[in-house]
């Protein structure tokens, strides 16, 4: 298989014969720096947050292949399929003829990235850590792919409406936060995941961001005893995860754990909120969609304490 997936990936890529000089340097979020001969013309996207930062960067036209749950927006989900993030498939992969392979630099499976970089395929890592990590995404993007004005352009106007959010939301009164990635087993994020810089953006402050690990398993207990003002997770699976507004659920089935415990205070005070589940877990450029989201739902929690 090894053997036949290289010979397959050699045999790709001599094909593409001669390239014109129009040399293309840009680092990436590994801290590795990518060269090419010229501006990509068929993208895989390894991601769905990638892919939507590659259509708003002005290469939807060049992407030949995506993950599956690339659904943003609707033209991605027409792309060729090529695996999802727990397993990818290199055959297919190989058979589309890249010339560059955009990776979620955390959460694309490794291994297989290293075979295909074994294989000589341009590897590109993408994972915006913080809010303004996503324009400058956008221009690297468009760097690589050859739409520099169309990247410039949306980060543009990415920096002009986070700004004006943050004048928005600044000086509100801080709210101690949860995070429920999920709840079997209990999972939120630390300070170094994009979702606390979306609650930090709107006052809020995330109890477990001094966590070691990115996506860290915590207890119950630890979370009573953190006795936040608000609960957040994202809502899956029910036809609206593509909005942009919050629903208040204190009765919904991903908040039962915490009926029991009335005195905490998100469930004394009704604070628990399901969030449309793609913007706030997509470090892409509809992350602002979710700040507007949770600043709104912010402002509501506010007012019930």
């Amino acid at each position: 298989m090894k053997r036949s997936l290289l010979a397959v990936g050699l045999v790709l890529l001599a094909a593409s014969g001669p390239r014109a000089r129009a040399e293309v340097r840009v680092t990436d979020d590994a801290g590795r720096s990518l060269r090419l001969a010229q501006p990509a013309k068929r993208v895989i996207s390894l991601a769905p947050s990638v892919t939507e930062m590659i259509y708003e960067a002005g290469g939807g036209k060049r992407l030949v292949g995506a993950v599956e749950s690339s659904d943003y927006p609707p033209a991605a989900r027409k792309l060729p399929r090529v695996g999802s993030y727990q397993q990818l498939d290199l055959e297919r992969i190989a058979s589309l003829r890249p010339d560059l392979i955009v990776v979620w630099f955390h959460g694309t499976a490794a291994r297989e990235v290293e075979q295909l970089a074994v294989l000589g395929f341009p590897i590109f890592h993408l994972e915006p850590r913080r809010i303004e990590d996503v324009p400058a995404a956008l221009e690297r993007l468009g760097q690589l792919l050859g739409t520099t004005p169309a990247a410039e352009s949306a980060a543009q106007r990415f920096r002009a409406r986070f700004a004006e959010l943050r004048s928005r939301y600044a000086g509100r009164p801080q709210l101690a936060v949860f995070y429920q990635v999920a709840d079997r087993p209990l999972l939120t994020t630390n300070d170094q995941q994009i979702i606390s810089d979306v609650i930090r953006s709107c006052g809020g402050h995330n109890v477990f961001g001094k966590e070691p690990a990115l996506v860290p398993q915590v207890s119950t207990e630890s979370v009573v005893a953190a006795n936040p003002d608000v609960i957040l997770t994202a809502q899956i699976g029910d036809g609206k995860s593509d909005g942009t507004h919050a629903t208040r659920a204190p009765g919904d089935a991903a908040f039962a754990m915490w009926r029991a415990f009335s005195a905490m205070k998100a469930v004394r005070t009704g604070q628990l909120w399901l969030f449309p589940a793609t913007p706030i877990s997509r470090q892409g450029p509809r992350i602002l969609d979710a700040v507007e989201a949770v600043c709104s739902a912010f402002d509501e929690a506010r007012k019930a304490k």
